[in-house]
């Protein structure tokens, strides 16, 4: 691994700051009040040289119950913890507390300390390795290393590094391909430099001068200058401690809890769909929607847990809940996450995300439950896929780099889990997005049975328009997705698609009885009129139709080629529009330019045709404006 982060855990005064000074040099306890109080409070941290010359970060937690928030904040993302006991007191409440939330939050790499040696004999300090390996059993600590040290001797220290050195050699590293994703667990101000921001980086990779986002509060920044273990470096991958100095933020408006990450990737969430589970020795049950401290990351929370089929959670059980949050934060897909009874307060129990951005839930509503059930499964066993098909069909249609958003999953994986649902036949493409194929069924189901309404109601029409008939889609159907979908339907020979109408394959308006005397009056009367037409709801008048049908006549004139719309209101005839055009054609052969005067007089016309034509031939490129006369362009080629 490129970077590793190690940790601390343990009951209080069991010597935890003491033996990452012995292992580090670096005394970690960096408050006055800490070093006056002999424990720690806060988080403390150091670079650590391995003797393979790897260099790896330490994160020292406090061990006190009333600082469980900060060890927390702590112990989330740690590749390897030290569970630290101390010889001459044996396994203690906060011993078992701090395991059962290195448990929780799936930290599956350990050895256990044994500190103070040099305090107790050697009998004893067998008794207290036996009490330890009765304590951790059936726990990921089962099996582990126990490492015997005195920190203030030295015995044991050399080999303990080496025990660390080759536990973490064959670490898998964490992944610095998707986004960023640094949660903030410090931030301060350094004079001359402005704010810094630390925590570990624990997805993605950040560079000096890349703009960052800082959610929450939501805003943007730069990474000013990048340390990692206390040197300036160009970049840090996932993995590192890393300490950000930040441009265009103030101290004030980052917390611990925050997240650093790329623009437009993260946004807050009130509501988290997880799985919870309660420990066997919780001392209490958990009712629905019973408040609850909630830990998710580095930051700590209020929530009210919504059990969704159950009335009560009881030890050892787990189940689906909706997490309703009392404070927005920021959640990804499979985190861990801790809670803590709301008073008194003790660790109870932890689960998993599920999704960070859900609807909100009703309770009891199968559908959901089995849902959840199948995001619950490891990304091995589809989880990752459940999760990838529910963000589909929720968007109905999305590109890869849209799901990458949306899952934040790495392009890669997306696209094996696409090309697994696309040989399923669970998955379409249509352009370059892809759909549920039952989604996408249902879509051209509706806009052919819409198609054939129309057709049916307005027999002479031509077709529809293509905005009309998207507007059977929902609307957060894209537009982009919608083109394709007519390329598919023109392709299978469903549809026919011509200029902006839309008409079932093979469709051909034709008039019949009533309707054929209509459209032969308004021919003759636009035809007889030629440069003088009538109004259009004056023609219809004329002709006997029926004005609700207005557009349909008309339209079916343009269709077939009878009638040229110019304006919204004005038709000519195709007789008196290439009358028009070789109107010009003739005055442009003999002069340079055209008023507006010469072509009212040569088309024998009143101002007003004469001028809607004349910008009506602007528009087509065929003449173009020049102060108060006109010029040709292409008249050429009409």
């Amino acid at each position: 691994m490129e970077q590793l982060i190690i940790g601390t855990a343990g009951h209080v005064d069991h010597g935890k700051t003491v033996l990452i000074s012995a292992l580090t040099g670096v005394d970690t306890d960096r408050l006055q009040e800490e070093k006056q109080r002999g424990i720690s409070i806060d988080l403390g941290f150091a670079p650590f040289k391995l003797p393979s010359g790897r260099m790896a970060g330490v994160v020292d937690v406090p061990g006190h119950e009333k600082f469980i928030h900060n060890m927390l904040a702590g112990a989330a993302g740690l590749d390897l913890v030290m569970l630290v006991v101390d010889a001459s007191e044996g396994v203690m409440p906060q011993t078992r507390e701090h395991l059962d939330i290195l448990q929780l939050l799936g930290i599956r790499n350990g050895i256990v300390v044994i500190t103070k040696i040099d305090l107790v004999e050697e009998e004893w300090r067998e008794l207290v390795e036996e009490e330890i390996r009765a304590e951790l059993k059936g726990s990921f600590l089962e099996a582990a290393p126990i490492h015997s040290v005195s920190a203030i001797s030295g015995q044991g220290i050399e080999a303990l590094k080496k025990m660390i050195d080759l536990m973490t050699e064959n670490l898998e590293p964490r992944s610095s391909s998707g986004p960023l994703r640094l949660p903030v667990d410090r931030s301060f101000v350094i004079a001359g430099f402005g704010t810094v921001v630390t925590g570990t980086l624990v997805q993605g990779s950040v560079r000096v001068g890349q703009k960052i986002a800082v959610v929450p509060p939501g805003l943007e920044a730069r990474g000013r200058n990048i340390q990692v273990h206390d040197r300036d470096v160009e970049e840090a991958r996932a993995g590192s401690r890393v300490a950000l100095n930040l441009s265009g933020v103030e101290k004030d408006e980052i917390m611990r809890g925050s997240v650093v990450s790329n623009p437009g990737y993260y946004s807050q969430t009130s509501l988290l769909d997880a799985w919870v589970e309660l420990l066997p020795g919780s001392p209490r049950r958990l009712k629905n929607l019973d408040p609850v401290h909630f830990f998710l990351g580095t930051v700590r929370t209020v929530a009210r847990l919504l059990l969704l089929d159950r009335d009560e959670l009881k030890p050892a059980e787990s189940a689906p809940v909706q997490c309703r949050l009392e404070k927005p934060l920021v959640a990804e897909r499979a985190d861990p996450f801790v809670i803590r009874s709301y008073s008194p307060m003790t660790t109870i129990g932890g689960g998993m995300v599920l999704d960070p951005y859900p609807e909100k839930h009703r309770r009891f509503r199968r559908k959901i439950i089995d849902h959840l059930r199948e995001l619950k499964q490891a990304p091995a066993e589809g989880g990752d896929a459940a999760f990838v098909r529910s963000k589909l069909e929720e968007l109905m249609a999305a590109d890869t780099a849209r799901l990458m958003k949306e899952t934040r999953l790495d392009q890669d994986k997306i696209r094996a889990i696409l090309a697994d649902f696309s040989a399923r036949g669970q998955v379409e493409q249509i352009g370059s997005s892809y759909m549920p194929a039952a989604t996408l069924q249902d879509f051209e189901n509706k806009l052919l049975n819409e198609l054939e309404n129309y057709h049916r109601q307005y027999p002479l029409s031509p077709g529809i328009s293509r905005a009309r008939l998207r507007g059977y889609l929902p609307r957060a159907f894209g537009q982009r997705e919608y083109d394709a979908l007519l390329d598919r339907l023109q392709e299978k020979k469903k549809v026919t698609v011509k200029s902006d109408l839309v008409a079932r394959y093979g469709f051909k308006a034709e008039p019949k009885g009533a309707e054929k005397k209509v459209l032969d009056a308004l021919n003759e009367q636009y035809r007889s009129g030629m440069l003088q037409p009538p109004a259009a709801k004056a023609a219809l008048e004329k002709a006997g139709a029926d004005p609700g049908r207005r557009d349909e006549f008309f339209n079916y004139l343009q269709g077939s080629g009878s009638l040229v719309k110019v304006s919204e209101d004005l038709y000519f005839h195709r007789d008196a529009y290439r009358k028009a055009i070789e109107l010009l054609r003739n005055h442009f052969a003999e002069h340079k330019t055209l008023t507006l005067a010469q072509f009212r007089d040569l088309a024998g016309t009143s101002r007003k045709y004469a001028q809607v034509l004349l910008e009506h031939f602007d528009q087509q490129k065929l003449t173009k404006r020049v102060e108060d006369h006109r010029v040709a362009l292409k008249l050429d080629r009409i």
